[in-house]
């Protein structure tokens, strides 16, 4: 019976979150498909589809939380005002895990790589995420210093 309830609240919270959520994609060489979402006691993992649009293989750098040019990294707000960073923010696409700023990995040419974004220890009253930022450098498309951001808004969580 858990498991059902379980499985039901997963699939409203994705049909819900899936009409409500918009994304923000400032590179026109990557692209980001919101999937959904998964709650896990006090844990929210979203999914995301990253594709490389560009025609060559690039490496993505992690940014996680505020480094020294300034720049916010990754991070996730919710409805209720509270903020959570890199330690609580876990990232993993291409079978990698990205827990630390700065984390590197290759992302192939024309090519879907499925991306999670582990949201730990998630607020009880939090019903929603505001915003997810998930920030990158990649050099080979001439992204540097002020990085790109990936934003989601108002996603569903419970």
């Amino acid at each position: 019976m858990k498991r059902f309830f379980i499985f039901l609240s997963a699939l409203v919270l994705f049909a819900a979150s899936a009409a409500a959520q918009s994304v923000t994609t400032p590179s026109p060489d990557l692209k980001l498909q919101y999937k959904g979402a998964r709650v896990s006691n006090n844990d929210v993992e979203l999914t995301v589809v990253l594709t490389n649009l560009s025609a060559d293989e690039v490496v993505l750098n992690l940014v996680g939380g505020v480094y020294q040019t300034g720049m916010s990294g990754s991070i996730v707000y919710d409805n209720e005002g509270n903020i959570y960073e890199m330690g609580n923010v876990l990232v993993s696409f291409g079978n990698k895990s990205y827990t630390e700023q700065y984390s590197a990995g290759n992302l192939p040419s024309k090519t879907p790589v499925k991306c999670h974004i582990l949201v730990r220890n998630v607020a009880s009253e939090a019903a929603s995420f505001a915003k997810v930022k998930l920030c990158f450098l990649c050099p080979q498309l001439g992204i540097k210093n002020t990085g790109i951001c990936f934003e989601l808004d108002d996603l569903k969580v419970r």
